[in-house]
């Protein structure tokens, strides 16, 4: 902040002037305090507004900008006049621009990259939805605030002018698209383009059609293709389809927004005719076992809930859920068999798990391996990536989903979180090995699914149905057949606050009913048999193991160790002395099962033996790390 000037004004709306922010060729923009201590920022705007016509236009477009939702954006609060000078008064974000960050740090990378993507999409689909166009969208306008991306200037470039041509140009020439240079007037899909444009610099340094001479570099952007350096993944291929020369290609932002996302709800579920009238593009303003290492309380490697994030808020705001459709089923590709075997008892080869500091230690001869992993980390993204089975790589699956694949790699199902805020119906994400997508329809609201599991031929996924309205008890299960796109649900009387899981012949369903019995059902819900006093189940599906086909409960005399009994006539079959501190998390093959240790700051996920020995080390990391990231073990 610089010192006021002489002939600087010394209160404005009621806020007293503290010094100077910034100047440009739009004016001035001033900190300014209100009485209570509260700082805005106060924007004099000086240049293009002498004429009767651009003040009748300004007055317009701060009255559409006050709309827009609070989303990633530095709110507008006021406007007026001073002197015959219009000012805006906005929210104070303390933070440096963009721009600033690129020249001083250099590009952005990772979680990081994406973050800012996310937030300023949310605010772009906001900006849009309130009938704003934000005409001047560049790393100048986009202020990096402690709690995220702030998009700043919205609705000040159409006010200072109509006129948009090669003579007159309304926003910075390296992020404008080339609708802008020929006569066009400036819509949504320009904003699209410049954000793309944005990311590119954000990720690269430097703006994907360069800078220079303004001849040069309009016939770059007219004509040549985009060097997008080193963007990689989901976000690159967006950037590619949001720097298309027409406006028709490009995304909207809530589509570009809902894709970052790794959500595929319909476009016209855009909530309100705000948010519609932007569709057309260039519109004029006014105009076996699958065992997940987790972190939750009741799980030793698994964490709480986690907040609700500013973009899910977003999302759900500024999209209705519209009714899925129930596309055709499309021709099943044989389903993989998982593969048989052991885990090999060394490890080979170490892969650090991208933007954390975890580490996994594999082997190519491995049955079993981390297939997803889930960031629950306070973050407010959530991001969840899934594992390629032909390649190894992680890669991006979604934003507050939880992506699990089944044994074999057929299929990966999720459970969006974004569910929970629908009044109407749920529906299951399903993804097939060569990157189909489908979503079907799983129960009525107030129902939703919990705690899905895969079946161990991978071809049937079980879920619990739990009733919100009714203190979430669980009221029976769901099965989905992704293959047939079938899913069916069984109602079960006096389940209580339970999670089933699969019996071993997955022809059948396991659960601890109140009182402490065990259960076994068919899938029509008819009871098969049942078991008393064998102590808390431990949520783990039944398990084809040497020691036979078993399910494991916390032992009655010692609740630390696991019991391990006979599926089907409920004889004790043995009782695994676990090291202290060492948590169970479920079978890897029919010899070795999966723990977690601690290890100083650290956590280990270790195979160990029937005895409780530690045979091996699968992953380790900083504990506040293994206590909030997911990781998900299935058969390759």
């Amino acid at each position: 902040m610089k010192p006021l000037a002489t002939g600087d004004p010394v209160q404005i709306d009621g806020h007293r002037v503290v010094g100077r922010l910034g100047e440009g060729g739009q004016g001035v923009v001033y900190l300014g305090e209100s009485t209570d201590g509260t700082r805005v920022a106060i924007k004099m705007l000086g240049a293009g507004l002498d004429e009767p016509d651009a003040l009748a236009r300004f007055g317009q477009e701060i009255g559409y900008a006050r709309r827009v939702k609070a989303f990633c954006t530095a709110q507008v609060l006021a406007s007026g006049e001073l002197g015959g000078t219009p000012y805006v008064v906005s929210e104070y974000v303390d933070g440096p621009s963009l721009a600033e960050v690129i020249q001083e740090r250099g590009p952005l990378r990772g979680a990081e990259l994406r973050r800012l993507a996310i937030g300023t999409l949310t605010a772009l689909a906001a900006i849009h939805q309130a009938g704003v166009v934000h005409r001047d969208f560049k790393p100048g306008n986009v202020l990096l605030s402690r709690d995220g991306p702030r998009v700043i200037d919205f609705g000040i470039s159409r006010a200072l002018g109509e006129s948009e041509s090669g003579e007159h140009l309304v926003g910075t020439p390296p992020y404008m698209a080339p609708e802008q240079f020929d006569g066009r007037p400036a819509g949504a899909a320009s904003d699209l383009f410049a954000w793309a444009a944005t990311m590119v610099a954000a990720a690269t340094g430097r703006p994907p059609f360069g800078t220079g001479a303004l001849p040069a570099l309009i016939n770059r952007i007219m004509h040549a293709e985009p060097d997008l350096g080193g963007l990689d993944g989901d976000l690159r291929d967006l950037a590619a389809r949001c720097l298309a020369k027409e406006p028709r290609a490009r995304p909207t932002a809530a589509r570009a927004l809902l894709t970052l996302l790794g959500h595929r709800l319909p476009e016209q579920a855009l909530r309100d005719t705000g948010a519609q009238r932007l569709l057309a593009e260039g519109r004029q303003s006014a105009a076996p076992p699958t065992p997940p290492a987790r972190a939750r309380r009741r799980w030793p490697l698994m964490a709480g809930a986690a907040g609700t994030a500013l973009a899910v808020a977003a999302t759900v705001l500024l999209l209705r859920p519209a009714p899925a459709p129930r596309p055709p089923a499309p021709t099943p590709a044989p389903l993989p068999v998982p593969r048989p075997g052991p885990m090999a008892l060394t490890s080979q080869s170490e892969l650090k798990i991208p933007d954390t500091r975890i580490t996994l230690f594999e082997n190519p001869a491995d049955a079993v391996w981390v297939s997803s992993y889930h960031d629950q980390r306070k973050t407010g993204t959530y991001p969840t990536y899934v594992r390629d089975p032909a390649t190894g790589a992680f890669s991006f699956f979604g934003m507050w989903e939880e992506p699990i694949t089944s044994p074999g790699g057929g299929y990966v199902a999720s459970l969006s979180f974004t569910r929970l805020k629908r009044d109407d119906f749920e529906t299951i994400r399903l993804r097939d090995r060569t990157g189909r997508e489908r979503e079907l329809r799983t129960v009525d609201k107030p129902a939703t699914l919990m705690a899905p599991r895969w079946s161990g031929d991978g071809r049937r996924l079980l879920a619990t149905v739990i009733d919100t309205s009714a203190s979430d008890r669980a009221v029976g299960f769901a099965v989905v057949d992704p293959v047939a796109g079938s899913v069916k649900v069984t109602k079960v009387t006096g389940a209580g606050r339970i999670r089933y899981v699969w019996g071993s012949d997955d022809a059948s369903v396991l659960y601890q009913a109140p009182g402490g019995v065990i259960r076994a059902l068919d899938l029509d819900g008819r009871q098969l048999r049942a078991f008393s006093g064998l102590g808390e189940l431990v949520v783990r599906q039944a398990e084809r193991t040497a020691l036979g086909t078993i399910f494991a409960t916390k032992c009655r005399e010692n609740s630390h160790n696991i019991c391990v009994w006979d599926e089907k006539t409920g004889a004790r079959k043995g009782e695994i002395r676990l090291p202290k501190g060492v948590g169970y998390s479920g079978w890897l093959d029919d010899q070795h099962f999966l723990g977690s240790r601690p290890d100083g700051g650290n956590t280990d996920v270790v195979m160990m033996d029937a005895t409780g020995r530690v045979v091996r080390t699968l992953a380790t990391g900083p504990k506040a790390e293994l206590d909030a990231i997911v990781l998900w073990y299935s058969r390759k």
